[in-house]
């Protein structure tokens, strides 16, 4: 229970913090917009749904961010941390508390954002939403957002400053967001693998070029959405064509997309622990 105790104190919290409303609100704004500009351009609103997919890719982790780089650290820097674990609560549950309100919040938003989406389509496209294909947007999407809350709280809880952490949160962005998938022309995946492929003299196959573009949550995000939503959508649009043929490749696997997000979701809060676990305190 002691868990629980720390996730309503830490949620009470963040529910006033105007940063929080903030965020929430400009995410739901940006989405509705989006698809509000696009409707009188496109009549299907699926065909929005690509650079809705972008925007949750680059920008909502930096919208993100704001709410998680200080769940630890935070409270380390200001020495509540100590207040916290006295009351008593062991280390884990108040980690785990931190954890559950931090992605609670990102999961919250990201869901609101999906529903703010299909309920403008709903109203201003010229041909109805597709339910279905909206509901698995908005669970691939919410498992994103969780995996990258959990990223960056992970972050929080491995370091002991403020600073450390937005430098931490704003490095695991850039690596696993605008750098593994990123419209960077020079600074991106793509150019690092031919770097480090030329130094040998080797090709490397395009099936594990695949393969490792999938590993970040990002990268495993977008490769799930061909499938759970593009496919056989209306129109005729070009941007999904690009999918038809996709090569039979392990990377391009819907379940193992979504298993490289639940590892990410899981795993890097659990390096996280393990790093503030022995951590000093004092």
């Amino acid at each position: 229970m002691s868990a629980v105790t720390v996730a309503r104190a830490d949620f009470v919290s963040i529910r006033r913090s105007y940063v929080v409303v903030g965020v929430v609100a400009t995410f739901a704004l940006i989405v509705g917009l989006a698809f509000l500009g696009s409707s009188e351009v496109h009549p299907h609103p699926v065909r929005t749904t690509w650079g809705f997919a972008a925007l949750v890719a680059w920008a909502f982790p930096l919208l993100l961010a704001p709410l998680s780089y200080l769940a630890i650290a935070g409270d380390r820097t200001s020495g509540s941390i100590t207040y916290h674990l006295g009351l008593p609560n062991s280390r884990a549950e108040y980690f785990a508390g931190k954890y559950a309100t931090r992605t609670a919040v990102a999961a919250a938003t990201m869901a609101g954002g999906v529903a703010v989406a299909f309920a403008v389509a709903l109203a201003t496209y010229e041909h109805a939403p597709d339910p279905a294909r909206f509901l698995s947007l908005g669970a691939v999407s919410v498992l994103f957002a969780l995996s990258m809350a959990g990223i960056f709280v992970a972050v929080s809880a491995a370091v002991a400053s403020r600073s450390r952490a937005m430098i931490g949160v704003l490095l695991a962005y850039f690596v696993l967001s605008a750098f593994w998938v990123g419209p960077l022309p020079a600074l991106n995946l793509g150019t690092a693998l031919d770097a480090v492929a030329s130094l040998p003299g080797v090709t490397i196959a395009e099936s594990t070029r695949a393969l490792v573009g999938s590993l970040s949550p990002a990268g495993a995000y977008f490769n799930t959405l061909p499938e759970l939503v593009w496919a056989g959508a209306p129109g005729g649009y070009e941007v999904f064509a690009q999918f038809e043929d996709t090569p039979d490749y392990l990377a391009y696997e819907p379940w193992f997309n979504v298993a490289v997000m639940v590892v990410w979701a899981v795993g890097a809060p659990l390096v996280g622990y393990l790093r503030f676990r022995g951590a000093e305190l004092g």
